[in-house]
């Protein structure tokens, strides 16, 4: 048998971002939202998350941009108290050059915000994958533990559609991704943390027509699979809240999907029912 959770990421982030998340569950096959604890549509995010009681919820952790929720910190952030930006982030990561107890209280904070909204958190994982990078699965799993959450994404991309041709930055940015995953599933796993048993998104982000969403699904591994998705409307005439946003919403939306999934005998779940 074959299980396909479909997951949108930032809710929360913009009212676009948010939009194209709803049109992708409720017209196609998004069946999970992962969600920042703050930004400039939080609000707006936890009504529609509220007035969706399918759509599974769980915390989007942001230890890589803007500002954080917990004051104080010395080594998660800059001089100006903002988050390094991804690719510092990224290396002070890897390089363990963050203290493990402010990313556990700023988890912590970030989680706790979600529930003092009302609203139940099922899995867990993060802007730019830094929940598995370094040493840093360590204090983000014992929070997730401390709260009730079971389940976390694992990122080791391995669905990607034979007619994709990826240049080589976005090879080495995905097998990346691919080995801090494997390094951190024996960490989550030791707090009885599950994930799935296959992942697909990171080498599709930027490239998700319908055509290649078709050619995903037909090649989709027995199992149970994730697949991280970015819907949204245009906000910006290119970068990530481009036409690119709007693309992934008209293949997740597209009519041939449902009847493809029950013909190839995939079941679409979501970490709620784990």
């Amino acid at each position: 048998m074959r299980w396909l959770i479909v997951t949108a990421d930032e809710l929360g982030r913009s009212s676009t971002r948010n939009q194209g998340i709803v049109d992708a569950h409720c017209k196609g096959i998004v069946t999970s939202a992962s969600m920042l604890a703050y930004g400039p549509a939080f609000r707006e995010a936890v009504k529609i998350a509220k007035a969706l009681p399918k759509l599974d919820i769980g915390l989007h952790l942001n230890l890589s941009e803007g500002e954080p929720l917990v004051l104080g910190h010395k080594t998660l952030v800059d001089a100006d108290g903002n988050f390094w930006g991804r690719p510092e982030a990224r290396r002070r990561a890897k390089e363990s050059l963050f203290d493990l107890k402010e990313v556990e209280r700023e988890a912590d904070a970030q989680i706790a915000t979600l529930k003092d909204a009302g609203l139940k958190i099922t899995h867990l994982n993060s802007v730019d994958h830094l929940h598995i990078r370094g040493t840093l699965p360590q204090p983000v799993a014992m929070v997730a533990k401390k709260h009730g959450i079971r389940c976390f994404r694992c990122p080791a991309d391995k669905i990607r559609p034979a007619s994709l041709t990826l240049d080589p930055d976005r090879v080495t940015a995905v097998q990346e991704y691919h080995q801090a995953a494997v390094n951190a599933i024996g960490v989550y796993a030791q707090q009885r943390m599950r994930s799935t048993e296959n992942f697909g998104g990171a080498a599709l982000m930027g490239f998700l027509t319908p055509d290649l969403l078709v050619e995903t699904l037909k090649a989709l591994p027995v199992g149970l699979t994730e697949l991280m998705v970015h819907p949204g409307t245009k906000a910006a005439e290119s970068g990530f809240e481009g036409p690119e946003r709007e693309l992934e919403v008209k293949a997740l939306t597209d009519p041939r999907l449902k009847p493809l999934l029950k013909e190839l005998g995939i079941g679409l779940t979501h970490f709620g029912k784990l």
